[in-house]
């Protein structure tokens, strides 16, 4: 793989990169980073050219006052971000289920169905 690709907390944000947006305790939301678009929320507008360069983890204020945190994608992140519109496992659950199958690095492993895919990215990565 690729170095540059690899989830790193020591990499900055580019254009096109899939990040999670934190608001506060209950409000992420997972969001495309496009140099010409911009986030809209209760606090501000924020610019995604704005976050270009910045490392992950970074706190983006606004001007009246507000504040986000620009965070890596991770398993764990994807799953709390997903819409529940359909039954998804989380992350216990999943570890439970890695477990029980003995899966362990490199062993090959086939998921099939219909779902949001959050179990099989934990697998993946």
């Amino acid at each position: 793989m690729d170095s540059s690709m690899k989830i790193s907390f020591n990499r900055c944000i580019r254009d096109g990169d899939l990040i999670i947006v934190y608001e506060r305790h209950d409000t992420m939301k997972a969001v495309k980073v496009c140099e010409n678009s911009v986030l809209q929320n209760r606090f501000c507008v924020f610019k995604h050219s704005d976050w270009i360069g910045k490392p992950f983890g970074s706190i983006i204020f606004s001007s009246r006052g507000g504040f986000i945190y620009l965070l890596a994608l991770t398993p764990e992140f994807w799953t709390l971000v997903l819409s529940h519109m359909t039954q998804i496992l989380y992350i216990a659950d999943i570890s439970f289920v890695i477990m029980c199958l003995e899966v362990v690095p490199g062993c090959l492993v086939l998921e099939s169905g219909t779902g949001s895919g959050s179990s099989g990215t934990c697998v993946y990565l």
